[in-house]
């Protein structure tokens, strides 16, 4: 679930232009979307499409707009309170619903690398908007207080996290700032955390014995044929997870479904059988939050072949539809 607020607007890599003027987002309407979002009827939806995992959007990487409050982030930024953090802790809502329809949470988080269109996030955390210089010690402090603060919230509410952007050089793997102290931030509150790292790629961030499955990250319509655990294994053995959008437009948006039912059922077949799970992203109504109703007819039909499939077999798919 890309619930971004520049997705929310409509704006994304997919759109010209592709971001909104800061002036086009506000406290007042991001607390309206968040607000109106109907946790309740968005876990029942995962519960009808057999999802057994969902990853949600607690920031995103350019603005910063966060979908629960983080006093953290308003004191390093210089932000009134909820005024970049939303005042409903939306995860917070969402995580015990999902739970009790026996789905988990896994947070997609960007806070680790600043938000780089916010001048005034950047100078708060000591950041600069280019993500190939090294972080100071005093800004990976900074970040790494932040994340603190929602793990230490949401401890075993939710099951991992998913680190976007990050780059795979030697910038983040020597101290301080270092995926080990990212790992252990959220393995204090959770030791059952999962986590990956995004650096822009399907498969191109590992860090071993630090990550537990592979990001999996594609941004554009995929040749499914060749996304598969065999097609681009994951390395040193690490969780296969490969992420892809289904609607006509990018993640979150669209208007119908690019792909048939039956080339996603043989992708997400072929992927299990190959010891991978998939994570499928369809378009969702911004006022409510909910899948909408093309994308539920595919997610359903999709998740009743799978499940007929596995029926049938005599060794059991390895895996479910997310």
């Amino acid at each position: 679930m890309h619930y971004q607020y520049r997705i929310l607007l409509g704006y994304s890599v997919a759109t010209n232009p592709q971001f909104p003027q800061p002036s086009q987002m506000t406290a007042s309407q991001w607390n309206q979307f968040i607000n109106g979002f109907d946790v309740n009827d968005f876990a029942s939806q995962m519960a009808q499409g057999g999802v057994g995992w969902v990853l949600f959007c607690l920031d995103d990487c350019y603005f910063g707009w966060q979908c629960a409050p983080n006093t953290t982030f308003d004191n390093y930024t210089g932000y009134a309170p909820r005024t970049k953090c939303s005042n409903r802790d939306l995860i917070l809502d969402l995580a015990p619903a999902l739970q009790a329809n026996g789905v988990k949470l896994i947070l997609y988080y960007a806070g680790m690398s600043g938000y780089i269109s916010d001048p005034q996030s950047l100078a708060g955390f000591g950041g600069d908007n280019n993500y190939n210089t090294a972080p100071s010690a005093s800004s990976c402090q900074k970040h790494i207080a932040a994340l603190t603060e929602y793990a230490n919230r949401y401890t075993n509410l939710i099951a991992g996290w998913w680190f976007d952007d990050f780059i795979a050089t030697d910038e983040y793997t020597v101290a301080p700032y270092d995926y080990r102290a990212i790992a252990s931030a959220v393995h204090a509150a959770n030791p059952k955390s999962i986590i990956a790292f995004s650096g822009n790629g399907e498969f191109s961030c590992h860090q071993p014995g630090v990550d537990d499955y592979t990001a999996g990250d594609t941004w554009s319509k995929q040749d499914l044929t060749a996304l598969t655990p065999q097609t681009q294994p994951a390395a040193d053995g690490i969780f296969w997870e490969g992420k892809i959008y289904c609607g006509n437009i990018y993640y979150g948006q669209g208007t119908s479904n690019q792909y048939t039912d039956q080339y996603l059922i043989n992708w997400v077949t072929t992927c299990n059988r190959q010891g991978g799970v998939v994570c499928m992203d369809w378009p969702f109504d911004s006022n409510t939050g909910l899948i909408k109703g093309f994308g539920m007819t595919q997610l359903t039909n999709v998740a009743g072949t799978l499940k007929a499939i596995k029926a049938n077999e005599t060794g059991p798919i390895s895996g479910r539809s997310h």
